[in-house]
């Protein structure tokens, strides 16, 4: 019965994502399990820069629930749930019940009030249950010195590589944990280091050997080791926005979320309690390592993006629910019973408020939607601004194209705007979903000339070009698509020769296929 309110409690804090319409980043993912499910795969049909397995993933959630925004919304709630429950497991495994609950809780608050519709359902949210799993593979490893255990491990490490390429460096944590002095004998240690190591390879080598017989590891490599490594050196023009100290600091505060400092706080002291208890032997490591080699992934991408921080969260929530455990104990060592008691119940008190001010400025308009007392309209009415994108622009767009063309009818979007393509049930005319490969310096001439042919062959019905989406961090330019546009010829003289500027939709131009004559 406690685990079955604590689950209907954990799907309740979690609710308000099954309100949050997509952002660009999911347009991207549906976009692409769209093509998935038509036959297609990554990299050879739809050009993005993240590794395979979130699109699989949203693609499973359409296959699960529906088509809708709703389904990769539902599969992250019930994904978050069961990671919340790993943590918990978790953090029971290695130091007590109290401290893997006040974890769990931890982590549910923050990947809520710290994370908007922008920054959840990503790749990184996803990877966060493979990693808590790989750890409590990793403590039961140490405690049995069982090669299927590492092995185990290896397997889920490669799950989060397929989510993220950054998160292999996970694997040093149980090879780490292999070296230590332990009870086992080294054989049996090495042994669990190369069970570990080859179920990672396995996964790994079976992906590439799929994607080469489909004809697509070629362009697997060339868009994430070749285009990626370049784009990954690009950094933010912001001050302090690639200082990976400051950047730190601010997310252990909370980010844009200051009310979540008090979780930041405990982990602190949490870390300092752990390393300062020699008697918890090895497994007093094991969180601070965790968490190290977690922020190293994310100053090793040097973007800093809010939902790139959510792999760090589950050891830095156990961290906090041991802070948490470590605070109770001091008070009480040092005061009487009573007092303790009474500053002990002040003290939660305290921290529950803020953390549930946080969660209320954060979900207070999904919790009154989703309790009926606002609107549809108004509701999306609020992220029809985020940044220079705008819900209600695509959605007028994408309403447009699905009232006057078929099904089967293609479009394309010059800009960053893959979400249209989901909205309006049309497949893109190009592999080429967004435009940031095609107006980088570091990208190959051949990809352009491949979208002009790919829209001479598919006609699309219409081309929407976008303006003021300047996106620096992305192309390393200051210009929006409309300005880019002047610098491809081709393309700008096939739109003035076959297609007819028809309308303006806020930030974007349509243009409509002149249907007579051949195209270009």
């Amino acid at each position: 019965m406690l685990l079955l309110l604590s689950l209907a409690a954990g799907a309740a804090l979690l609710s308000p994502l099954l309100t949050y319409p997509f952002g660009r980043d999911q347009g991207v993912f549906a976009t692409a399990a769209e093509v998935l499910a038509g036959g297609g795969l990554p990299y050879r049909d739809v050009w993005d820069v993240k590794p395979p397995g979130i699109f699989y993933l949203y693609w499973m959630s359409f296959a699960l629930f529906g088509r809708s925004v709703l389904a990769p919304r539902l599969l992250d709630l019930i994904w978050m749930l069961g990671t919340a429950a790993a943590i918990w497991c978790l953090g029971r495994r290695l130091l007590s019940p109290w401290v893997g609950a006040a974890g769990a809780l931890f982590f549910l608050v923050w990947y809520v009030a710290g994370n908007s519709f922008w920054n959840t359902t990503q790749p990184e949210g996803f990877a966060c249950l493979p990693l808590v799993l790989g750890a409590i593979a990793v403590v039961n490893g140490d405690a049995r010195s069982r090669a299927w255990v590492a092995f185990t491990c290896g397997l889920l490490v490669a799950v989060a590589v397929l989510l993220k390429f950054t998160l292999g460096i996970f694997l040093a944590l149980p090879i780490v944990a292999a070296l230590l002095p332990s009870k086992h004998r080294v054989s049996r240690r090495l042994a669990g280091i190369g069970a570990c190591i080859l179920a990672c390879c396995l996964v790994l080598s079976a992906v590439a050997f799929f994607f080469w017989r489909a004809d697509a590891l070629r362009d697997m490599i060339e868009v994430l080791f070749l285009w990626n490594a370049k784009y990954s050196r690009l950094r933010v023009p912001v001050p302090l926005a690639s200082d990976p100290i400051h950047q730190t600091l601010r997310f252990l505060v909370g980010g844009s979320h200051p009310l979540l400092f008090p979780i930041g706080l405990l982990a602190f002291v949490g870390t300092v309690n752990l390393i300062a208890r020699p008697a918890l032997g090895r497994r007093r490591w094991l969180l601070p390592s965790w968490i190290l080699l977690m922020m190293a992934s994310v100053w090793a991408q040097g973007k800093y993006y809010t939902y790139h921080w959510l792999p760090v969260l589950p050891p830095l929530c156990l961290l906090a629910g041991q802070g948490l455990a470590a605070a109770g104990d001091c008070i009480r060592r040092c005061t009487s019973r009573p007092a303790s008691m009474a500053l002990c119940t002040v003290g939660m008190m305290a921290l529950l408020s803020l953390l549930g001010s946080a969660y209320w400025r954060s979900a207070h308009w999904p919790l009154r939607y989703l309790a009926g007392t606002v609107d549809r309209s108004t509701f999306l009415a609020r992220y029809d601004r985020y940044g220079d994108f705008s819900l209600s622009a695509d959605r007028e767009v994408a309403e447009l194209v699905q009232r006057t063309t078929r099904a089967s009818d293609h479009m394309f979007v010059w800009g960053f705007e893959p979400l249209i393509y989901f909205l309006a049930d049309r497949p893109p005319a190009s592999r080429f979903i967004y435009t940031v490969p095609l107006v980088t310096q570091w990208s190959p001439p051949e990809w352009r000339a491949e979208l002009v042919r790919d829209l001479s062959e598919k006609r699309p019905t219409y081309v929407a070009v976008a303006h003021r989406d300047v996106l620096p961090w992305m192309t390393g330019r200051l210009d929006d698509s409309a300005a880019q546009l002047a610098e491809y010829p081709e393309l700008k003289t096939l739109l003035e020769t076959s297609y007819m500027r028809d309308r303006r939709i806020e930030d974007f131009d349509i243009w409509v296929l002149q249907r007579r004559g051949p195209l270009g």
